[in-house]
C-alpha cells in the first residue's frame, strides 16, 4: 500500500509544501522489508549527539517538530504532539536533541532513558552510551508503524534504525540528524 503524504514548508514565502508517496510498512512486516535491502545499506552506528534532559510533569505536552531537507529546501517530516506519563517505572524524561538539525524535543520512558543516556560533569548534557545500533539506508520513501504506535515517515536516503528485532522495535532517522548525532563504527 501507498500513502501521499505533505511536507509542510519551513519557508512557505520562498516555496511550497511537497507531496511525497510512501510504501507504508506495518511494524510486524519491517524486518521482512529490511532483508530484501542489499548488505552494502547496511552498517552499524552510534549516537554522538549530546542531548538535554528533564523530567517531565505528568500530564504536560511535548510538541515535537521533526526537520527534513529535500533538494536543499527545509520541510516539516513529522509534528506531533505527546504527553508526559508516570509509568511503572517512573515519569518520563523530556529530551532536547541539540545536536541535530531539528533540534527537537520528544520524550522518552525513563528506562530507556537511563539505558541510552548518562550525565556529563555538567550536570546539563547527556552524552549518549556506547550502544551501536544497525542503520539501513532506504532507497525509497517509506512509513513505518513503530512499536509505540506512531507512524514514522523515512525519505529515500534516509535510514531505519533497529532497535531489537524480537519486540519489533524499529525507528527512522532522516539524513541530516543522522550526520549530525550518529558515527559509523570503525570511523572516527
Amino acid at each position: 500500500m501507498k500513502v501521499k503524504i505533505i511536507l509542510k514548508s519551513m519557508h512557505p514565502e520562498e516555496y511550497p509544501d511537497l507531496e511525497v508517496e510512501c510504501k507504508v510498512i506495518p511494524n510486524d512486516k519491517i524486518g521482512e522489508y529490511l532483508a530484501t535491502i542489499p548488505e552494502d545499506r547496511k552498517f552499524y552506528a552510534y549516537k554522538n549527539g549530546v542531548v538535554q534532559a528533564r523530567q517531565g510533569q505528568v500530564g504536560e505536552k511535548i510538541h515535537t517538530v521533526l526537520k527534513t531537507f529535500v533538494d536543499g529546501k527545509e520541510y516539516i517530516l513529522r509534528e506531533e504532539e505527546s504527553t508526559v506519563k508516570e509509568r511503572e517505572e517512573g515519569i518520563d524524561i523530556v529530551v532536547t536533541n541539540i545536536s541535530s538539525t531539528s533540534n527537537e524535543q520528544y520524550i522518552v520512558k525513563k528506562d530507556r532513558f537511563f539505558k541510552t543516556y548518562i550525565m556529563n560533569n555538567n550536570g546539563i548534557d547527556w552524552t549518549p552510551v556506547d550502544d551501536s545500533r544497525l542503520l539501513t539506508q532506504v532507497d525509497e520513501n517509506v512509513m513505518i508503524m513503530t512499536v509505540w504506535g506512531a507512524y514514522a515517515v523515512c525519505l529515500a536516503g534516509s535510514y531505519i534504525v533497529t532497535y531489537n528485532t524480537e519486540e519489533n522495535d524499529y525507528n527512522t532517522i532522516e539524513q541530516g540528524a543522522f550526520d549530525s548525532t550518529y558515527t559509523k563504527e570503525n570511523q572516527p
